[in-house]
């Protein structure tokens, strides 16, 4: 989760055709995943913040 929050991703979502025939799909897994690193973008500074403590926890208690 720490890489997908703090890595930049460029994803965007296939085009679809629009031929004769289609019908329209439900969410493939890609579409999934897609949508789940998008939603951890929002969570970029409370990760960060999290292992910045979790960092001083362990230099305080390990130390």
């Amino acid at each position: 989760m720490n890489t997908g929050a703090v890595l930049n991703f460029k994803l965007k979502k296939k085009e679809s055709q629009g031929q004769f025939g289609d019908e329209p799909r439900g969410p493939t897994t890609g579409d999934n995943i897609r949508e789940f690193l998008q939603s951890l973008r929002y969570f970029r500074i409370f990760i960060a913040l999290w292992n910045i403590f979790m960092m001083f926890c362990m230099i305080l208690l390990f130390g």
